[in-house]
């Protein structure tokens, strides 16, 4: 499909966010993505409003945004009415960023470990939890859709029930709202020992977002989640590519994390060695190079 467009996230609140903003300009960017909406609307529209100039400045538009609430409390329950009211009060907050999806972890329980999360689930049955939870996850796409917002649902390698597509994607189809989909996260997925293509084919047409970074998978029983750019780690980005390809996905392609932790420069993976630029380029580049061998292969 050649070349799609792409996203990087950053942190709207970060001390060098226009010097971000104004790089991703020139290289070509022209969509975000953020982690959720760090301000209150009804008490911070200064700092939204000066957020929007920025990127109205630099012809900018935010596209992902990472949601905070989980869809419930338990596996036992239905949503308590303080979770719903913070779900879809987190919509509204998202809506003042203008952001086009909204990003949640699958099987999220706000009052249970993630690491329980597995045996909360089986406690219950999956059939019955995937019912609760889409009743949640309805009430919430029917919120978003007011904002123009499609939720996702995204991979994460912590409990067995969220590492794969195949595992989770029940949840989407039970919602069955036209703005509700899934998001592969690559590094979530390599953690979890599954191939990234192979959960790209297996979302096909319910991909609706993306967060790609590298790393390199579980060493001697340690995950390092490391958030670096394509190409810097174990991940086969060449089959990414042609997985996106077979699945028609129109993309656009999402960079989450790669900026370093809170876009901080000093305390990231590259120990202060290498600017927000550098990275930037390095992930354009890598990815720009993967394009062009997966379509090779292809043919």
């Amino acid at each position: 499909m050649g070349r799609r467009e792409l996203v990087f996230y950053l942190n709207p609140r970060g001390p060098d966010r226009r010097n971000i903003m104004r790089h991703l300009a020139e290289v070509g960017v022209r969509r975000i993505g953020i982690d959720g909406c760090p301000w209150r609307p009804e008490d911070a529209q200064a700092e939204i409003e000066a957020f929007h100039r920025d990127l109205s400045e630099f012809g900018l538009t935010v596209y992902s945004m990472h949601a905070l609430a989980s869809m419930l409390a338990t596996a036992d329950s239905d949503a308590p009415d303080d979770l719903m009211d913070a779900l879809l009060g987190d919509l509204r907050r998202l809506s003042a960023m203008g952001g086009e999806t909204a990003v949640y972890h699958a099987c999220m329980l706000r009052d249970v470990p993630y690491e329980e999360t597995d045996e909360a689930i089986a406690r219950v049955g999956w059939d019955a939890f995937v019912e609760r939870y889409a009743r949640s996850l309805r009430i919430a796409a029917r919120e978003a859709a007011g904002h123009g917002i499609t939720i996702v649902i995204e991979n994460v390698w912590l409990c067995r029930r969220a590492a794969a597509v195949g595992q989770f994607i029940d949840l989407v189809k039970a919602a069955d709202e036209p703005n509700v989909g899934i998001l592969v996260d690559s590094g979530h997925a390599h953690l979890a020992g599954v191939s990234v293509a192979d959960e790209i084919r297996a979302a096909g047409e319910w991909l609706r977002d993306t967060h790609f970074h590298d790393n390199v998978g579980v060493i001697d029983g340690r995950a390092f989640d490391q958030h670096i750019p394509p190409g810097l780690g174990t991940i086969d980005w060449q089959d990414v590519c042609r997985a996106l390809d077979e699945i028609r996905f129109p993309g656009p392609v999402v960079f989450e994390g790669i900026l370093g932790p809170g876009d901080s420069i000093e305390n990231g993976r590259f120990g202060g060695k290498l600017r927000h630029e550098d990275l930037i380029d390095i992930t354009i580049a890598n990815w720009r190079a993967f394009e062009a061998l997966g379509e090779h292969i292809a043919r």
